[in-house]
């Protein structure tokens, strides 16, 4: 569903009217608000991770000699789930897998292959240098990422279910009139109705991800804590 899908859906549950409108009006821009905070709020929903957020592999960078990579602003938070991991994929495909430990742990692993996550950065328990066999490889991280900002009539919606979205926004845009305000509960418990089974199926989705087996593209890993 496109945004303009979206809005046109919203101002026909919201109205009962199955009117277009543009950009230019008022009316679409408020829409556009309250859906860029309710998809918001869809993400950072109590106790949930949804799958369709979800990168095992993203992309940090090139491995230099620093030892910390930046978490740019794409990405919400990195995976701690039980299988996933930091790598590194060297120049000649063999991936290297560090264990991810609590950030105040991180000096309590001076050698093996740790790191840790702290502030906005990915840490590592030593600098690079040329001399190791990651130095020039890239590093990736398992990591869920931020729902984008909606802004043209185009975009995409990214809630797993945009019905969800159609009604939300429907509930808040009639909350303050005093003719449809009545119709604002059935909205609501509608929308509850939905997110409750984008949950169960996100759920089902996530025991699937963890009994199944994630198979290398190429190279082979050496585990955490292996000796240089």
């Amino acid at each position: 569903m496109t945004l303009q899908e979206l809005i046109d859906a919203v101002m026909l549950k919201a109205t009962g009217k199955a009117n277009q409108i543009t950009t230019a009006n008022p009316k679409w821009q408020k829409i556009l608000g309250i859906a860029n905070m309710y998809q918001s709020a869809w993400q950072h929903e109590p106790g949930q991770h949804w799958n369709s957020l979800y990168d095992r592999a993203y992309s940090l960078g090139t491995v230099s000699t620093k030892d910390s990579y930046d978490l740019d602003e794409e990405v919400d938070t990195v995976s701690t789930a039980k299988g996933d991991s930091v790598f590194v994929e060297t120049t000649d495909g063999q991936r290297i897998k560090y264990e991810l430990v609590a950030y105040d742990d991180l000096q309590n692993y001076p050698v093996g292959r740790y790191c840790a996550v702290i502030g906005r950065q990915i840490v590592f328990n030593k600098s690079f240098s040329d001399k190791d066999v990651e130095y020039g490889g890239r590093v990736y991280a398992p990591v869920f990422k931020n729902v984008e900002t909606l802004e043209g009539a185009s975009d995409d919606i990214q809630v797993d279910n945009p019905t969800w979205l159609v009604f939300m926004c429907a509930a808040e845009y009639i909350r303050n009139d005093i003719v449809k305000q009545n119709q604002y509960g059935n909205l609501i418990t509608e929308a509850n109705n939905l997110m409750t089974d984008m949950i169960r199926r996100n759920r089902a989705g996530q025991v699937r991800h963890i009994r199944g087996n994630w198979h290398n593209s190429g190279g082979s890993y050496v585990e955490a804590g292996a000796l240089r």
